[in-house]
């Protein structure tokens, strides 16, 4: 009994959006205490992070565009994602992982939206 392609599928996607950025980020040794816990829930995001920090030369508003514009394009994304699971398997509501990676997608999207600005220490009273 073989591998079903749509398996194959996810574990690619999940080879590409995780596993792939996280390895990047270990072998750069890139810690950043404004991210920390969301650059290793969402590696790839954070790369989109740091190249549109680099990208805008920092300017708050540029980036938070491009990040809304990344979110529409993950949307999309992940809308050919769902129909090439669709394709080789008709029935999506056997594949709860195909609406898992997408919600996963959108949600690293957004959640690069909200963060401390550069430079600033936050410090509790």
């Amino acid at each position: 009994m073989g591998i079903s392609i749509s398996v194959i599928f996810l574990f690619a996607s999940l080879i590409v959006f995780w596993i792939i950025p996280a390895i990047g980020i270990t072998k750069k040794h890139l810690v950043d205490d404004r991210f920390f816990i969301r650059q290793w829930l969402f590696p790839m995001q954070y790369w989109l992070q740091l190249l549109f920090e680099r990208i805008s030369g920092n300017r708050r508003i540029v980036v938070r565009i491009f990040q809304i514009m990344s979110l529409f394009i993950t949307y999309f994304c992940g809308l050919l994602m769902l129909m090439i699971f669709s394709v080789f398997d008709g029935n999506l509501l056997k594949h709860p992982e195909a609406f898992l990676l997408f919600e996963y997608l959108l949600v690293s999207s957004i959640a690069y939206w909200f963060q401390p600005k550069a430079g600033k220490v936050y410090k509790t009273k």
